[in-house]
């Protein structure tokens, strides 16, 4: 008897782990990429924020040559117009743009959206966030400069989905309405010296769980949905690491960004390394995964170190 029942329970861990396994195979290298289904309605426009640098630079490309409009969102404006620039140079969609530093609190984000409210949106990439790699401690950080932190990563995209919303839900009576925050896998790992900005990325992870929640579960549904992206390390120019495969460049990031959207899946890693990452620190004790995080910042800081 006992015998059959370890047999049993064996047997039901191994199907559930092949079930899994071959639903990961799938998923990163069988599925066909769901992103046309934005392609709904008079000139789709998908809006970008932090579009200038990194992975919103690489995704903004990727989906303006795969037939979207684009709005697209920097600090800087001559920097944007330089990217509007190259962007165009690849395909005859219509590009328009808003300029807010999205560190700084104070923003009129009707203001700012209006002249966006009669277009199409039917995907938001908030992509804008970010840290400073400066090896702080965090009682050595200002209080400003916590504050500011947070803002970057956490009230811009928060209040910006907040003005859009009404809009975005008004959209998606005629087809599906995405709405992405890209965050970190410093969430799972709490790393050292990126406390305050590891908790901003697992605020963003928690909000579309509830954002999702809210449109599908509470009162009329709505076909707006929610993903949240764990990323992990990604080399642009504000993170210049040594490309490998757990450290893919922003152009290669951004198309696997952009192959995934709309997958089904509320929480996901678009990259299968940093997937694969993030199931093994699943699985590891916590000790072990704390001293892998402290590691793993100590060399970020000395990569950054030799490029000085």
């Amino acid at each position: 008897m006992l015998y059959s029942l370890v047999f049993l329970v064996g047997a039901t861990i191994i199907t559930a782990q092949a079930f899994r396994f071959s639903g990961f195979l799938w998923f990163y290298l069988l599925k066909p990429s769901s992103v046309k289904k934005y392609l709904h309605g008079i000139a789709p426009y998908v809006l970008v924020t932090g579009a200038t640098d990194g992975i919103g630079k690489a995704a903004a490309r990727e989906l303006f040559v795969r037939d979207f409009n684009l709005i697209i969102h920097g600090r800087n404006e001559e920097k944007v117009k330089r990217v509007i620039e190259e962007l165009k140079a690849q395909g005859s969609g219509d590009i328009q743009y808003f300029i807010a530093d999205a560190a700084k609190g104070g923003h009129d984000f009707s203001q700012l959206l209006q002249p966006f409210m009669d277009l199409n949106i039917t995907l938001v990439v908030n992509n804008v966030g970010g840290v400073h790699m400066n090896g702080k401690k965090m009682d050595a950080s200002s209080e400003a400069d916590l504050v500011e932190l947070v803002t970057w990563n956490d009230l811009f995209p928060l209040l910006l989905t907040r003005a859009l919303l009404p809009k975005l839900r008004s959209t998606s009576q005629r087809g599906p309405v995405l709405v992405q925050f890209v965050g970190s896998q410093s969430a799972i790992l709490g790393p050292p010296t990126l406390a305050v900005y590891a908790a901003t990325k697992a605020f963003l992870s928690t909000l579309v769980r509830g954002l999702d929640n809210e449109e599908h579960l509470w009162g009329a549904s709505s076909n707006v949905e929610f993903e949240h992206l764990a990323v992990g390390s990604v080399s642009s120019a504000g993170n210049p690491l040594t490309v490998t495969l757990a450290a893919p460049s922003a152009a290669s990031f951004g198309k696997a960004l952009v192959d995934r959207l709309g997958c089904g899946r509320r929480h996901y890693a678009p990259w299968m390394v940093h997937a694969i990452m993030e199931w093994v620190v699943g699985v590891l004790p916590e000790s072990v995964v704390d001293r892998f995080g402290a590691s793993a910042i100590r060399n970020v800081y000395e990569d950054h170190q030799k490029r000085i």
